[in-house]
């Protein structure tokens, strides 16, 4: 059960890194992270449903990507330790507006309602840290991306983020998005799938008004 806070990563993508170089260096951080870099999704992003987007957006990244449920608190732990933290595992979809900056993005960008679909949680299993995840739209394969492209591949990413904060048991965290995620439209169907998980399916719908 998800009871506590949600975390989601950007830029762990190795394919995408390169080409973000000249952005790095640019003010005010003039620099490539060295540090995993943080994001929050709110609870409202688990609004269960149909994804309603209202007059002002059309289009929407939808990137798939795994959920771990942190099981028990962990603090300082080590890469070799990390996963026994983890209680469960699930398929997500991170939707978001559309943006190529990723300079403090606004919370309407990543936090509205119904903007982190989650697909039904199973025990851990090694295995599906290194699957392929695979994205269709209307039924057509649109995407496909390995856990392998990650930086930071998720026992080193929870290791990294405890040196400095504690994951509490409850949290949930998204371990990284592809840089190259489609985007879907109103009236679409989204369809999130990877060896052994449950699918995840969610729908695209424009807001009824009042």
């Amino acid at each position: 059960m998800i009871a506590g806070n949600i975390y989601g990563i950007v830029l762990n993508d190795s394919l995408q890194r390169p080409t973000l170089t000249e952005a790095f260096m640019q003010p005010p951080y003039k620099a490539p992270p060295e540090a995993p870099v943080l994001y929050i999704k709110s609870r409202n992003c688990l609004m269960p449903g149909p994804v309603w987007l209202e007059d002002d957006l059309t289009t929407v990244e939808v990137a798939a990507t795994l959920g771990l449920l942190i099981g028990t608190d962990a603090t300082r732990v080590s890469r070799e330790n990390a996963l026994s933290h983890v209680g469960g595992i699930c398929l997500a979809l991170d939707i978001s507006e559309p943006n190529a900056s990723y300079y403090r993005p606004s919370v309407r960008q990543r936090c509205r309602d119904g903007f982190l679909p989650l697909g039904r949680p199973l025990p851990l299993d090694d295995v599906f840290l290194s699957a392929d995840i695979e994205t269709l739209i209307n039924g057509q394969p649109v995407h496909t991306w390995s856990l392998k492209r990650l930086v930071r591949d998720a026992a080193t990413l929870i290791a990294d983020m405890t040196s400095y904060m504690t994951l509490s048991a409850g949290d949930l965290l998204l371990i990284g998005l592809a840089g190259d995620a489609p985007q879907a439209r109103r009236g679409d169907t989204v369809t999130v799938t990877a060896r052994g998980l449950p699918p995840l399916t969610v729908q695209i719908q424009r807001e009824a008004k009042a």
